[in-house]
Order: C-alpha cells, then sequence, then structure tokens
C-alpha cells in the first residue's frame, strides 16, 4: 500500500506507463475503476486520497459529501459542467482540470468547421461520391449553394480564454478581422492579440462566423436561441467546440430552415451523442462531429500527464496548478447529469 491511494475513473485504456512514474514520485499507488452510478462513485472513491477523471463522470454534492478522503479532483478534459464547484468549494475539495493542454486541438477543429462548412467542402465530397460530379454545371452550383470569400469577414469567439486565444491568432492568419465577447476577460489580453472587445449583441449582429469557446454555466445555458439567431446575419455560420448545451437545438433547427443564417458547424450537441434521426442531421448545411475537437495523440499525453501531475501536486503540497477557483464557476452546481461515457 503506497503512501497516497490515487484513483482512476473512466477510459478504456488507462495510459499506466504515462502515470504510474509521475505518481511514484510521492508514494501513490494508483487503482482503475469504471463506475456506471453515483453509487458507484462514491463505492469506488471513498478511500481514494485523489482522484484522476477521465470521461463525463459525474460529481453531485451528494457524492462529494461521502469522499471524505479525497482532496484533489483532476480531469484529464477542460469541461467541469458535471461536478458541483459550489459542493466542492463547500467541502474544501480541489477540482482541477487540464486547461490548456488541448487548446491548440480545439482551435484547429474550430478553423477546420469553419472551412468546411463555408466552402461546403463535405457537401461537395458526397457529390462526387453520389457520382454526379458533371464538370461545372448549374446543377453542381446549384447543389452547392453560394460560397463567400472567408478572407476580410468578421469573426466573432464567443469566450477568450485556453481556446479562444488559440483562434484568435489562426483566424487573424487568414486575414479575417476578429472580435470577442468574454465578461470575465482582462481588456489587456484581447488587446495583447490584436483582438476587439464588444458587446455579445454586437457580436452576434455583426460577425459573419461565431466560434463558441465558454463554459457552460447557468448564465451561459441556451445563450444561443432564437433571439440570437433571429439578429445574426442570414450570411453568418455559427461553430461550436464547447458545450452542447450553449445552443438550442431547437431553436438552431427552426433558425437554419427559415433560413436566418447560413450553417452550423457542431463538434458538440444537446442532446449528446445526437441521435441519428435527429432533425438537425436531415439538414445539408449542418456539420456534426462526435465530441472529438480535443483529440490528438500529443493532446492525450498531455492532458493525461497533466492529471496526474496535478493530483501528484497537491497530495504532496506543492499546489495546485490549474485550480478551478474563478469565482463565478465556484457559485456553480453541476449543469450536466448522469453519465456521458467513460
Amino acid at each position: 500500500m503506497g503512501k497516497f491511494h490515487v484513483v482512476y475513473f473512466g477510459s478504456n485504456v488507462v495510459p499506466v506507463a504515462l502515470i504510474k512514474p509521475i505518481l511514484d514520485e510521492i508514494g501513490a499507488d494508483m487503482t482503475i475503476r469504471r463506475p456506471t452510478n453515483d453509487a458507484e462513485v462514491v463505492e469506488m472513491g471513498k478511500d481514494a486520497n485523489g482522484i484522476i477523471m477521465h470521461g463525463s463522470v459525474p460529481l453531485t454534492r451528494e457524492i462529494i459529501s461521502q469522499l471524505k478522503r479525497t482532496k484533489v479532483v483532476c480531469r484529464t478534459g477542460v469541461g467541469v459542467d458535471r461536478m458541483d464547484l459550489k459542493a466542492a468549494k463547500d467541502h474544501g475539495l480541489i477540482i482541477c482540470n487540464a486547461a490548456g493542454c488541448n487548446s491548440i486541438e480545439v482551435s484547429e477543429q474550430a478553423i477546420g468547421l469553419l472551412i468546411a462548412i463555408s466552402r461546403k467542402l463535405v457537401r461537395m465530397n458526397q457529390y462526387v461520391r453520389d457520382g454526379k460530379w458533371r464538370r461545372h454545371t448549374a446543377e453542381l452550383h446549384a447543389y452547392r449553394g453560394r460560397v463567400y470569400r472567408i478572407q476580410g469577414r468578421t469573426m466573432g469567439i464567443v469566450g477568450l480564454g485556453h481556446v479562444g486565444k488559440q483562434v484568435a491568432p489562426r483566424a487573424q492568419g487568414m486575414k479575417l478581422k476578429v472580435q470577442t465577447y468574454d465578461p470575465y476577460l482582462n481588456p489587456k489580453i484581447a488587446q495583447d492579440v490584436g483582438v476587439k472587445m464588444v458587446s455579445f449583441d454586437e457580436l452576434v449582429k455583426t460577425s459573419d462566423f461565431i466560434s463558441l469557446h465558454a463554459p457552460l454555466t447557468k448564465q451561459t445555458r441556451k445563450m444561443f436561441g432564437a433571439a440570437q439567431f433571429k439578429a445574426m446575419k442570414n450570411t453568418a455560420y455559427l461553430i461550436n467546440c464547447a458545450r452542447g448545451g450553449l445552443v438550442d437545438s431547437d431553436a438552431l433547427y427552426d433558425a437554419l430552415v427559415a433560413v436566418e443564417l447560413a450553417g452550423a458547424a457542431l463538434d458538440v450537441t444537446d442532446p449528446e451523442p445526437l441521435p441519428a434521426d435527429h432533425k438537425l442531421l436531415t439538414l445539408p448545411n449542418v456539420i456534426v462531429t462526435c465530441h472529438t475537437a480535443a483529440n490528438s495523440d500529443e493532446s492525450y499525453i498531455d492532458c493525461q500527464s497533466h492529471a496526474a501531475r496535478e493530483v501528484a501536486n497537491v497530495l504532496s503540497g506543492k499546489g495546485p496548478t490549474t485550480e478551478i477557483k474563478d469565482p463565478w464557476l465556484l457559485l456553480e452546481e453541476a449543469q450536466d447529469e448522469g453519465f456521458g461515457g467513460v
């Protein structure tokens, strides 16, 4: 038995060879568990000094109150919307995430989706696979629809945090004008990356591309609904690589049918996974990927090792580097419920 006991929740293939040497430094052993309900989270985690959490395992107030030995929980991802952060604060439980470890991947996906949806790449690929390609026929152009030059247009980034700050220079590299709405942002940060700060309403009305990079909270849930879609340019595109709950899916469908915006590219959805018969998937101007924007071989290594290092730092008394301590987040109860897959 080690000096500390760490439990790893989730993941089909746990990178033990990557994590174990980090935990060995503080004399900690690790047990791998895959809970499927709240009771199992408690039972499997009750003896843990620290928890590494991969996948969508909830931490409700009731669960937290029973993890009496646990000092720290660190996610191998960024989102903490399945965790009751207020309860964690009340019980003195340190919650960390892997902030910054996958921001490059998410930003690359956001830009990739921007190009794919606006240049109609998926639609044109399907046209070829369907055997319809007959050079530049009127039918081809009608099938594709109108296409506009990306350069010189305006991108609005909602949330200029770790990911947003990676999206901005990539958009600027494509010669897009970039603006942001972020009510918690130090204006100097936006100034340093050459991004204009605007109100939420202005961003919605004036952006040609809107890319979402905000956390899911009570305030941000369905922040894009019927009113926002009506206010958007009918040539604008919505890109969401953050959390599906930021967008009202029914309102998005209605707005796309009414041509209130040009299209949507979604790595995340509500509900998630999106059922194969969901009405959004009947629309030709919607691209949906599988909540995989954060994924790469490199980000997997970075996120896993970071989570292990955070747990080791806390247990050894060094303190965390990516603790969730934003005052506006610490007031949050869990925004998503249930197990989203481990």
